[in-house]
């Protein structure tokens, strides 16, 4: 199933909040990147509010996904029979590829987060706004790609719950 065909089943509320969610994460990560690119060794007052700015949309970010993700229900409908018979038999139990992609995008830029925060804690003046910054914005993509994967997971067709 592709995002298009899984869009209409989200409840509007939900739609709401996943798009509060994506366009808190799409301005957080660019205030993050313009961080981490134009600063220099020290921030200025305008790259402090920056990345303050960038931390607020995270909090948004997960916020709204999070509350995206609770208010949505399990599909309750049964899948019609076409639905069924058009999954392979070794797809029991598993979601779309669409869906899962966003799992596995979730782990490579948490891995991605994970890595600039161990880059940036072996430095010996520790941690500089760069590395700070660039953990940001992974770990943005990461909550954005994670969430989307428990909201979308609640909706698409999947053969273990039937």
């Amino acid at each position: 199933m592709t995002m298009g065909e899984l869009w209409p089943r989200l409840r509007p509320l939900c739609r709401t909040l996943a798009l509060v969610g994506w366009l808190a994460s799409a301005a957080g990560m660019g205030a993050g990147l313009a961080v981490a690119i134009a600063s220099g060794t020290s921030l200025s007052a305008t790259m402090n509010a920056l990345q303050l700015a960038s931390s607020v949309c995270m909090g948004v970010a997960v916020l709204s996904f999070g509350a995206a993700a609770i208010l949505q229900p399990d599909n309750p409908e049964p899948e019609s029979r076409t639905v069924q018979r058009d999954l392979p038999d070794d797809a029991v139990g598993e979601f779309p590829p669409t869906v899962r992609s966003f799992l596995l995008g979730a782990l490579a830029l948490l891995a991605g987060a994970i890595a600039f925060a161990c880059a940036g804690l072996v430095l010996n003046s520790g941690p500089s706004p760069q590395s700070v910054a660039f953990c940001q914005v992974f770990l943005l993509g990461a909550a954005a790609s994670g969430f989307t994967f428990m909201v979308f997971s609640k909706v698409a067709p999947s053969r273990s719950r039937h």
